[in-house]
């Protein structure tokens, strides 16, 4: 109760720093007269802390999750009415129940802004991790004694994606039985441990193990925070508030890639880096504690007075709509792995798992791993400034995309990203091409690079992971979110094996002519296959769905 008291105080501040006299009134027909001389009962506190107001005349009132309160008549159809019109037809509501002003869009996302940033702690830890052995792993290999072992340092390397892998095929029934906050709180446990595991290693044993525990923690993390996100978040500002899952990630990358720049002076500060990912992992235990628990998730478990905490604790009172149609797959058990292939999920389970297969085939792997040489060609020698640089890009491009998803929508965007990206990939294969007699080959290579990075960051970045927890329905979302997961994680390890051996067989540029070749292929199956979800809700989305099966 007093988390969700202090989550209310802050609501209402920010719903009054909004100025808002924004309220839409539609009254009731001229037939339905109100006595201006009848005298509500005072308001159960039950129904007070929930946020439903009883209207005399229309029984109990609530809002939903896009603004404006929902009064439902007895036997009669929902509309909206605000509460200054209520009062004003009521004679000013001086002998009425209090009523409570409809928050604005505004409103309603800085009140579910605090649980979004929370979440995204996991996916901070996601980006650090991938990111924290590459400045990291000379130094580490040399003082653990295996130095001249690449099969043991490229191990050091993929246990952080063998685990991943385990861990985005566990998350989804964890989050299904335990709930999307227990399940996040509980993944924080072995990021932290492995983190700390991985900074006293004495030997390579331990930081294999280190590493797998981290592996594990971000791969669940992978798939439960935008879970989390796409619940918790209003239809309007989904876009937005996942967006900022991807934000996590890159900025976990850069921060990794700074927190290296001391192994210059002190080969020993590894030690150091990895130390430093314990916190986030412990912020991320304490705090998921505090924010409320996914209102989808209470609701499909029967536990509707809770979800209506939650609901008044994230957007200002229950949600109406929710109510509504809870119980369309209240009690099922959850989908079992052969369900997800049944003619009724097809169609999302191809969209979710082909978009992080495309994500992975158009580039992102090759372009990173050629960054640090193409600066070079074209004259920075300093490894760690490239790659400063290249993480820049992506989190500005990041950042575009947070402010454009819910206002282009995932489809344009998406295809504006693969085109871009495809662009770019031409652009760096011509440039790699003429290396040797072309005195501008270096730096047309490092534009097209940023380029690229822009552009996966604009769409191809983000919107798989967005889409994933939008299309699926309550009851096979986190089965269904574990399986695309996995084939993110499947593909990332398979690629990052194959590549060298690809690249040594038929050159630099005919590899990168195929991704160009794949982002066409990503561009065709992104306008016929995908379904646009701006500004609908997850009900509409899965109805959507459900007509295209």
């Amino acid at each position: 109760r007093r988390g969700t008291t202090r989550s209310s105080r802050y609501g209402m501040s920010v719903c009054t720093s909004f100025a808002g006299a924004k309220t839409v009134s539609l009254l009731a027909s001229r037939r339905a007269t109100v006595d201006r001389r009848r005298v509500s009962p005072p308001l159960p506190s039950r129904a007070r802390a929930s946020a439903r107001v009883i209207s005399p005349d229309l029984g109990p009132c609530m809002f939903n999750r896009s603004g404006g309160r929902v009064i439902s008549g007895r036997g009669a159809h929902a509309r909206r009415v605000s509460s200054s019109a209520a009062d004003l037809e009521s004679g000013g509501g001086e002998d009425r129940a209090p009523m409570l002003a409809p928050l604005d869009d505004d409103a309603v996302m800085w009140r579910v802004l605090p649980a979004v940033l929370v979440a995204t702690l996991g996916a901070f830890s996601f980006g650090y991790h991938l990111g924290i052995v590459n400045p990291a792993l000379e130094h580490l290999a040399r003082d653990l004694g295996i130095a001249a072992n690449v099969q043991l340092k490229g191990l050091v390397v993929s246990m952080v994606l063998v685990g991943a892998t385990a861990g985005s095929l566990v998350a989804g029934k964890l989050a299904d039985v335990f709930g999307r906050k227990k399940a996040l709180i509980g993944v924080a446990a072995p990021l932290g441990v492995g983190s700390f595991l991985c900074s006293c290693a004495p030997n390579v044993e331990t930081m294999l193990v280190g590493r797998l525990l981290c592996g594990l923690g971000i791969g669940a993390s992978s798939n439960l925070v935008p879970m989390y996100i796409a619940e918790v978040s209003p239809e309007k500002v989904r876009g937005v508030l996942g967006s900022l899952n991807q934000l996590g990630i890159c900025l976990g990358i850069l921060v990794a890639v700074i927190a290296g720049l001391p192994l210059a002076g002190d080969p020993t500060h590894w030690h150091a880096m990895f130390l430093y990912a314990v916190a986030p992992a412990a912020a991320q235990f304490f705090f998921m504690s505090v924010v409320p628990e996914s209102p989808v998730w209470l609701r499909r478990r029967g536990k509707v007075a809770e979800a209506e905490t939650a609901e008044t604790a994230l957007w200002g009172a229950p949600d109406a709509a929710a109510e509504a149609t809870a119980g369309d797959d209240k009690g099922e058990k959850d989908a079992s792995v052969a369900e997800l292939l049944a003619p009724a999920n097809r169609k999302q389970i191809t969209i979710g798992t082909m978009l992080f297969f495309l994500q992975q085939m158009t580039g992102i792997n090759a372009v990173i791993y050629f960054s640090s040489a193409m600066f070079e060609a074209a004259g920075v020698q300093n490894a760690v400034a490239a790659s400063v640089a290249v993480c820049a890009i992506n989190l500005f491009g990041t950042l575009i995309s947070g402010q454009a998803l819910d206002r282009m929508g995932r489809k344009p965007l998406l295809t504006l990203s693969f085109v871009g990206m495809g662009t770019s990939c031409l652009i760096i294969a011509a440039a790699m091409s003429a290396q040797a007699t072309w005195s501008l080959a270096g730096p047309v290579a490092v534009a097209g690079t940023l380029a690229y990075m822009v552009c996966f960051g604009l769409g191809a970045g983000p919107i798989p992971g967005l889409l994933s927890s939008e299309i699926f329905s309550p009851r096979i979302r986190g089965s269904a979110m574990s399986l695309c997961f996995v084939t993110h994680w499947v593909f990332n390890f398979v690629i990052g094996q194959a590549f060298l051996p690809v690249v040594e067989a038929v050159g630099g540029p005919t590899v990168f002519l195929g991704f160009a070749v794949m982002c066409v292929a990503s561009v065709a199956f992104v306008q016929t296959q995908v379904l646009e979800t701006k500004g609908k809700t997850l009900d509409t989305i899965q109805k959507e769905m459900l007509a295209l099966n």
